[in-house]
């Protein structure tokens, strides 16, 4: 029974039921929000509601391995069901970014830099991870995480440097917030990978990674929906504003070439 475990074991227990209803949660809403965004940010919207889906079925999971491996006195852990939800939901959430720079040809080849670097910190981090009593494996696969990450998150940054004059302020805004989420939210990773080294109970690191988890997935995804939802309104009063001739002509730019001959034809 849970009540049975030590307090730093029933709130590890309880943050991974926590984190489990909030990307549920988050998911549900997205899904049923992307409507209701500008066009351009549905996309990302629908991705961020499948990330959190990802995550919440993987939660579901890692708490039950947890609570019976501290019931049992084991000290399973869920390693594995967490790298495969991070080696699903990372590239989805890396891809967002590619997505809403409008780089054309170049945004093509960031998008497959990102994601390389990405899956290369993964890999390091797991062969680390799953081999903690060889000093080698395990800071050796921290350290090429690290710089795997760094060659993940340098090239983001200049490319906020290097945007395109037609990517919208609000886009622009997006974007910042959510480089300035992964910078800062993905450092405790790194951090938790190390409190077993440190002489922490790996049970501190579970608990950052719980939180982590929450903090960047669901995060990410309400970064999206807000700016989605800011050039929703934008358009929308910028439309107000010019008139109804502005709305009939926004209207007629998104006719079909068939519908556009028979209203010339009429």
């Amino acid at each position: 029974m849970i009540t049975e475990l030590s307090g730093l074991e029933q709130t590890v227990a309880f943050t991974f039921l926590l984190v489990f209803f909030a990307m549920a949660a988050a998911a549900v809403f997205l899904f049923a929000e992307r409507g209701h965004v500008a066009e351009e940010f549905r996309v990302s919207v629908a991705v961020s509601a499948l990330v959190c889906a990802i995550a919440a079925g993987n939660y579901w999971f890692m708490r039950g391995i947890y609570v019976e491996g501290a019931t049992a006195g084991t000290g399973a852990f869920p390693t594995e069901f967490r790298y495969i939800d991070w080696f699903l939901t990372v590239p989805l959430m890396i891809a967002l970014f590619p997505a809403h720079l409008g780089l054309g040809r170049r945004g093509r080849a960031f998008l497959t830099w990102l994601i390389v670097a990405s899956l290369l910190m993964l890999t390091a981090g797991y062969v680390g991870e799953i081999n903690p009593d060889d000093p080698v494996l395990h800071l050796g696969g921290w350290a090429v995480g690290c710089l795997a990450g760094l060659g993940l998150y340098v090239p983001l940054f200049l490319s906020l440097r290097r945007l395109p004059a037609r990517v919208p302020r609000h886009t622009v805004v997006t974007i910042r917030a959510m480089t300035a989420l992964v910078l800062l939210g993905w450092t405790v990773y790194p951090l938790g990978y190390l409190q077993p080294a440190l002489g922490f109970l790996p049970d501190v690191r579970e608990l950052l990674y719980n939180v982590g988890d929450a903090v960047n997935k669901v995060g990410l995804g309400v970064l999206v929906y807000l700016g989605g939802r800011a050039a929703a309104r934008t358009r929308d009063a910028a439309t107000a504003t010019a008139g109804p001739a502005a709305a009939t002509g926004a209207r007629a730019s998104t006719r079909s070439p068939a519908e556009s001959l028979l209203a010339s034809r009429n």
